[in-house]
């Protein structure tokens, strides 16, 4: 059944949601704060209530209250009040029905992603849905109903308390249910968000009912955001989250480096030792497996020196590629193109299958790089093939079908592209130099449908390669953004510009959308940079200060109107971009670090100011085909008492953050995993969430 269409369109909307949490302690047993991606499936078997699964949880829908079981504790949350026969509705079929063989029974149970409950209240219905880990629920008020008739009670709580920051938390044992502040916003005929306050209020009886301000009764009220997850990955000395990203199945892959002996690794792994000072590490969740279960791969990758890693990709196969420098002279390697370190810090190259285990999941790993330094920056795949991006001060780095056959001074960016089907030479298809006479990095690389290669970076070079049909022929200042798009194969340069105004301007990353447009995001410190008359923020955020650019360009159009967006976005002191994702709906998402306390923040941001004065993390998305004003969808802090840092930067098609970096003490608010060390050591992070 399907609710009215006169329900559907005048109903007004207050989500609560709730995240169930096992004890907080090490992460390797506390893998149930994961949350899986897919959602909670709800079923009606025959002669039962309507249930649900969840991750470490199950649920049963009487007719008096929503019951939870959590290992072996219940906890039932009643509504006060509410009409004992409302109906249940189920909402979205899934395709595909639940399977159950049981002692005398089998057969196929129908499953759905919503289910709603009539008129609990007069005009009141409540739609439960949720994933995995986290259930939610949505309260939607038709006009004239009364909110205040919504009152909770939790039969099965040891203890009830608020938290200073608002949120309820139920406390089970050992265990924590975490109720949300509820943020309630209504959409006005103008675009702009106005908010209406709205609070929990625990009386003395421990009944829970919901306050709210003033709010326009015919518009709908909408809550947001949800946090599906928040948690440290342990180890006992500095750890790092580099990169981060999620495939369509649900799976997350995070990608670090640390200086622990003892960050958690998973029984399958390559490797399960740290082998010098610093090491790399890889990761993969399996949010759908069981709780025990949900880090499916975690393992070490380094030698016995210093091993740095810088990029993390992910194919459509799972498989896990990653590039860094080392100082490691011992790397494991496999099938490689370079077997030994050339130099005193070279490059590597590897590849992970984390279905597989032990020496078995390692597909292919090789040094890269000459007889000086060279730091490969960004990574890229398609169809099987690797493309890597960095610098390098050697002259005899690994050529094959290069545009240039020489280093042309000082450090120069190089591009390479390799087979890790083939081994040795062979697996070389293409490598070369790309620079100037001055100093050359590059940072960031992707490759089109077509096989043809994007990189960008920071030059101070005024002599590189530019083409005609570039959108800035000369470098405005000391140091520049440089754009490049590449045919390896042929090989030549299609198209090159400098980017950028009479500061230093450097690009971090690069991303080439289905239609063949350019994004960059990176940072700038100067009040020239060019900008989009549809810019979000026209103007640098100081006299001195440096900003985060995202600039788009359309390489297909006459050079003055190739650049058909560019804004700064940042407060009054610096900010730094350090990477930069596109979502399904064309919005970009990108994260860094600030020392700015007026970074530009959005109405229902997780944390509208710093916790402190120092290095603050930060994620934004903007929306460049939205009017200025209404164009910053999405920007909080990630904040606390410490030094925290966000490297990597995901988004999926609903809409869901993907975070990962850094942190020196607790940036996650209350009832989530508290920061792993001591205040002080840096702790790797994940922090994924819904605005």
């Amino acid at each position: 059944m399907k609710p009215s269409v006169a329900r559907r369109t005048s109903y007004k909307i207050m989500r609560f949601t709730s995240l169930f949490f096992a004890a907080v302690c090490a992460f390797g047993a506390s893998s149930t704060q994961i949350l899986t991606q897919l959602p909670v499936r709800f079923e009606h078997p025959a002669g039962a209530p309507w249930s649900a699964r969840g991750l470490g949880y199950s649920l049963a829908f009487t007719a008096d209250a929503t019951i939870f079981h959590m290992g072996e504790r219940t906890l039932a949350m009643r509504l006060l009040g509410a009409d004992p026969a409302a109906a249940f509705e189920a909402v979205s079929a899934y395709s595909v029905p639940t399977q159950y063989f049981t002692p005398g029974s089998h057969g196929p149970v129908e499953s759905y992603h919503r289910l709603r409950r009539l008129q609990v209240y007069p005009g009141v219905d409540v739609v439960f849905y949720g994933t995995g880990g986290n259930l939610e629920y949505d309260f939607e008020i038709a006009p004239g109903a009364d909110p205040s008739l919504i009152r909770l009670r939790f039969d099965g709580a040891d203890r009830l308390q608020m938290a200073l920051n608002g949120e309820l938390l139920i406390q089970l044992g050992s265990q924590t249910v975490t109720q949300h502040v509820p943020v309630v916003y209504q959409a006005t005929s103008s675009g702009p968000r106005h908010a209406v306050h709205a609070a929990y209020q625990l009386e003395a009886n421990r009944d829970v009912s919901i306050r709210l301000d003033d709010y326009n009764k015919s518009a709908p009220l909408i809550i947001d955001p949800v946090i599906s997850f928040a948690g440290y990955l342990p180890g006992s000395r500095g750890d790092t989250g580099i990169a981060i990203t999620h495939d369509k199945q649900g799976f997350v892959y995070v990608a670090g480096n640390t200086l622990s002996p003892d960050f958690v690794i998973t029984g399958n792994a390559f490797f399960g030792l740290n082998r010098g000072t610093q090491n790399t590490w890889v990761m993969k969740l399996a949010p759908s497996a069981p709780p025990d279960q949900v880090i499916a791969y975690s393992s070490y990758f380094g030698g016995t020196a210093v091993d740095s890693l810088k990029a993390m990709t992910v194919d459509a196969n799972g498989l896990i590629y990653i590039t860094g420098s080392t100082t490691s002279t011992d790397l494991t390697t496999v099938n490689p193109l370079q077997s030994a370190n050339a130099g005193t810090t070279d490059g590597f190259v590897a590849v992970f299958d984390p279905t597989q285990s032990g020496a078995a999941s390692l597909l292919y790993a090789t040094y890269l790089g000459g007889a000086a330094v060279d730091e490969p920056a960004g990574i890229a795949t398609r169809n099987g093939k690797i493309y890597v991006t960095g610098s390098t001060l050697s002259d005899n780095f690994p050529l094959a079908n290069s545009i240039f056959p020489n280093r042309a001074g000082g450090r120069d960016l190089f591009v390479t592209e390799l087979d890790p089907a083939k081994s040795g030479a062979a697996s070389l298809v293409a490598s070369g130099y790309l620079g100037g006479s001055g100093t050359d990095y590059g940072r960031g690389i992707d490759v089109d449908a077509a096989g043809l290669v994007y990189l960008t970076g920071l030059t101070y070079s005024h002599d590189i390669t530019i083409t005609p049909n570039a959108y800035q022929l000369t470098s405005a200042g000391g140091g520049e953004i440089f754009l490049m798009k590449l045919d390896l194969a042929a090989p030549i340069i299609l198209y090159s510009t400098y980017l950028g105004g009479s500061g230093i301007d450097d690009a971090r990353k690069v991303i080439v959308d289905p239609a063949g447009r350019v994004a960059l995001a990176g940072y700038t410190s100067s009040a020239n940079f060019p900008v989009t008359q549809n810019a979000f923020q026209p103007l640098l955020g100081g006299p001195n200060a440096t900003n985060v650019f995202l600039a788009i360009l359309d390489l297909t159009v006459p050079p003055p109107q190739a650049l058909i967006y560019s804004t700064y976005f940042g407060g009054n002191i610096a900010e730094v971009a350090y990477d930069l994702r596109r979502d399904a709906k064309g919005r970009y998402a990108f994260g860094g670090y600030s020392y700015s306390r007026n970074l530009p923040v959005s109405q229902n941001t997780l944390n509208s100011v710093p916790a402190n004065g120092g290095m603050n993390g930060f994620v934004a998305l903007i929306d460049p085909a939205a009017p200025p004003l209404n164009s910053l969808v999405y920007s909080s802090y990630v904040t606390g008492p410490g030094s925290q840092i966000v490297n990597g930067v995901d988004v999926d098609a609903s809409g869901t953050i993907y975070l990962t970096g850094s942190a020196t003490s607790d940036i996650f608010p209350a009832g989530y995993q508290a920061h792993y060390t001591g205040p002080g050591n840096a702790d790797a992070f994940i922090f994924i969430f819904t605005p």
